[in-house]
């Protein structure tokens, strides 16, 4: 199969069924109300923008700073390698000499899709000049409906420096509605409303067609259509309406995390593009954090947005040590009897799915792997949603999958 990567690939890989028949161990986490406010303080990453209050210039400097990535990793912008009059053009656009404290009077929601940035540019940052794939500046794609504390401008007042529930970035004015009362937006957000099942959906609105992803939440859909932000010709949040676009499975409330729920979830966007925040050369995609996030996120467990972070919430049941070889590793997993669980690596996440003839396999979001060939190595492009054996990559300096985990991490 295209979308399966194993010695054993068969095209039961891909049917949810045939890993919940597999699967013997508990799979009974505790329920949302328990589990996020633990997910939340453990991570230290997930915030409710709406809640922000006053806070000093010096505080929103540090932000900006801390928000930024390695000047190197810009190096080249849009494909052409960066002066240093380009490089000051740009950081210039962080406007820092016009930093005001920000007063709890500004806040926001998206009206699309939207990127969150680095810093305040659209350009596509690389460290080289022939890096086809990760947009440096990139940190994160915001669905719409998310709500956002606005911080500071940039300097000609195109982008915005905000607080979102998962993130600290630059987002395009014209992304956003902007209003001084917070209570508009938690009112529409408090709606109850269904939970898109579906691997992607497309939501029409006045400001145009705009991507939902898997777990996003609909608050207040009757009839297909629901309550939508727009905004005046300077920014304000006014109210218009959308509509659901096309078919799309939809749960009237989160369900149940049973098996073979979550494995349906987890396989549901087999095959599509793998992109570093979101966001891919062709346009949307999902990375490796992404994918965990909204399968989690469609039982509503509120993870954060970076593998780092979400290994940090979430709570070991396995830990191997540094140098424990494959075989040794694939018997500790085996004796796994919790779900469902995260494979967590330095820098990765993937979603554990079980063994066949003693070969685990996981499902992730996935960029590339070595293959060991004819005494040396081979790198093998796969960029997109796969499931795997965690054998791949055995026999190569880096090690298998496998020889890669540190923990294997529950709710």
């Amino acid at each position: 199969m295209p979308h399966v990567l194993s010695p054993y690939a068969a095209a039961s890989f891909a049917d949810p069924g045939f890993w919940a028949g597999r699967w013997r161990g508990r799979f009974d986490p505790e329920a949302p109300a328990t589990v996020n406010p633990r997910l939340a303080e453990r991570s230290r990453a997930l915030w409710d923008p709406l809640e922000l209050g006053p806070l000093p210039a010096a505080t929103l400097g540090e932000w900006i700073e801390a928000a930024r990535v390695p000047d190197d990793w810009w190096a080249v912008l849009d494909g052409r390698p960066v002066d240093e009059a380009a490089r000051a053009e740009t950081l210039a656009r962080l406007n820092l000499a016009g930093l005001r404290p920000f007063k709890a009077d500004r806040y926001g929601i998206t009206l699309r899709r939207a990127n969150l940035r680095a810093l305040p540019t659209a350009a596509r940052g690389h460290k080289r000049d022939d890096e086809d794939g990760f947009d440096r500046l990139q940190h994160t794609a915001l669905e719409p409906l998310t709500p956002l504390a606005l911080l500071h401008p940039s300097r000609d007042g195109a982008w915005w420096f905000v607080q979102s529930p998962i993130y600290r970035g630059w987002l395009r004015a014209r992304d956003l509605a902007w209003t001084e009362l917070p209570g508009e937006i938690a009112n529409l957000l408090a709606q109850p409303g269904p939970v898109l099942l579906s691997p992607a959906a497309e939501l029409e609105t006045a400001c145009g067609a705009t991507l939902l992803q898997m777990g996003s939440r609909l608050p207040g859909l009757r009839g297909g259509m629901l309550a939508y932000p727009a905004r005046d010709e300077h920014g304000q949040l006014l109210w218009s309406k959308a509509r659901l676009g096309g078919p799309a499975e939809l749960a009237p409330e989160p369900p149940p995390l049973t098996p073979i729920a979550f494995f349906a979830r987890a396989l549901a966007p087999l095959g599509r593009p793998y992109g570093w925040g979101g966001l891919a050369p062709a346009g949307p995609a999902l990375d490796c954090s992404r994918l965990v996030q909204d399968v989690f996120k469609v039982f509503d467990y509120q993870l954060p947005r970076d593998a780092s972070a979400q290994c940090r919430a979430t709570r070991p049941a396995l830990v191997f040590e540094s140098g424990a070889p494959h075989d040794s590793r694939a018997r500790q997993l085996a004796a796994l009897d919790r779900g469902p669980a995260i494979l967590c690596m330095p820098g990765h996440v993937m979603l554990y799915l079980g063994a066949v003839e003693g070969c685990h396999h996981a499902v992730h979001a996935f960029w590339a792997y070595k293959q060991a060939k004819n005494g040396g190595e081979v790198a093998k492009a796969v960029r997109r949603v796969v499931v795997t054996s965690l054998d791949l990559g055995r026999g190569t300096a880096d090690g298998s999958l496998l020889e890669r985990l540190t923990t294997v991490n529950l709710l």
